[in-house]
């Protein structure tokens, strides 16, 4: 009779473990469904996580390369155009490379940013950089010393300000070429300068002061600066869509340019 209870309880205390291990691995499924985005690798459809960490890398790059307008291949970059991609970097972005140009930056630590923004090949000889406001030199190379300072003293003032631009997702997709990741993200683009209320289709327009698409202050003269992507996107259709490459051989957060495209010019690139 003690035996037959011991089995029993036995019994009881092996069907507790399995449901509490069955509780254990459905909470866990659970969580982590609801902690990370997940996609089907045989779809190339972007989740809606990769289009907001491909749209954080485009602001990184139009603070410079979209002023090439989408007609320069990227891989025929001059030294010169390299520096000046570093020195038109937006302030987070320096701030979290530790890159202060006005106490100087060591020519080791613009190459690997070169390097994480263009791809591990990135080839780069010093050259000081251009203003650009006066097309002088501003970030000065001391070949003595392999570092850059910035020269306030003649141009006395602040950092560059990007251009103001609201970006509308139209499409993209992910693929695998070989041991590499590609992402593909097309964008319709309104431009302006701070502090204007004045936007275009794009930089070459803005530029020139042609085609104007819309006036914010005219046709919403009260509008509050939240508000302006929402009220440009009725005018979406008259807006130039740009196409961006990224490439990387691991993860989104790794990814680099190898391609602008403007689709609405008849550039090859």
């Amino acid at each position: 009779m003690e035996n037959v209870r011991r089995v029993g309880m036995l019994f009881i205390a092996l069907i507790t473990l399995i449901i509490v291990a069955s509780i254990i691995f459905i909470v866990n499924i659970n969580l982590k469904d609801e902690s990370i985005e997940t996609y089907n690798e045989d779809s190339s459809s972007l989740s809606t996580k990769e289009v907001a960490s491909l749209l954080e890398l485009v602001k990184v790059y139009d603070s410079y390369i979209i002023t090439f307008d989408g007609t320069k291949d990227l891989s025929t970059l001059s030294d010169k155009e390299k520096i000046n991609f570093i020195d038109r970097l937006p302030i987070d972005v320096k701030n979290e490379l530790n890159l202060d140009f006005n106490k100087g930056v060591s020519l080791k630590e613009v190459e690997p940013t070169l390097k994480k923004y263009f791809g591990s090949k990135t080839i780069f000889n010093p050259v000081n950089s251009t203003c650009f406001l006066d097309d002088g030199d501003y970030l000065i190379y001391d070949s003595n010393t392999k570092m850059y300072k910035a020269d306030n003293d003649y141009h006395a003032h602040s950092a560059y300000t990007p251009l103001s631009i609201e970006n509308y997702y139209v499409e993209g997709e992910r693929r695998v070429e070989g041991d590499k990741l590609i992402y593909s993200i097309t964008l319709k683009k309104a431009f302006a300068y701070p502090n204007t209320s004045s936007y275009f289709s794009n930089y070459t327009d803005l530029v020139n002061n042609r085609n104007l698409v819309v006036d914010l202050y005219e046709e919403y003269n009260n509008y509050e600066i939240e508000d302006i992507n929402k009220l440009i996107e009725p005018y979406k259709d008259e807006l130039t869509s740009y196409t961006y490459i990224f490439e990387t051989r691991d993860s989104i957060d790794n990814s680099y340019l190898i391609e602008l495209a403007n689709l609405n010019s008849q550039s090859e690139f």
